[in-house]
């Protein structure tokens, strides 16, 4: 059998368009999970903090997040090491107000799509 690069660039360019229709299954199967884990959350009203194993309303600390990322929901408290979403930015813009964000809130920012 004779040695066909043609026959594996064709092989290996079928290879990269599996491989990127797997990842983005596999992206779409775990929206569509984390969308219905957030809907039975919503209607058996269990909060994050919850679902972690606390008690509702008990908080881990006092410590309240200060910052808050528009994209992803994530939170930081100003203390310690700064999460890769706000290095390097200007914090001011990821300031949560005075009342911070409710569990609505979040939800709808990670999936719009359940407003």
């Amino acid at each position: 059998m004779a040695y066909n690069p043609a026959e594996i660039s064709q092989l290996l360019t079928k290879q990269a368009a599996l491989d990127k229709a797997l990842g983005e299954a596999r992206e779409k199967e775990a929206r569509l999970a984390l969308i219905e884990i957030v809907q039975k959350m919503r209607e058996y009203d269990i909060s994050l903090y919850e679902l972690m194993g606390r008690k509702p309303g008990e908080q881990p600390s006092d410590v309240q997040p200060k910052y808050r990322d528009p994209d992803t929901g994530a939170t930081w408290s100003g203390r310690g090491r700064a999460p890769q979403w706000i290095v390097g930015k200007d914090r001011e813009r990821f300031l949560v107000g005075k009342a911070g964000f409710s569990k609505r809130q979040g939800q709808e920012t990670l999936f719009p799509e359940l407003r």
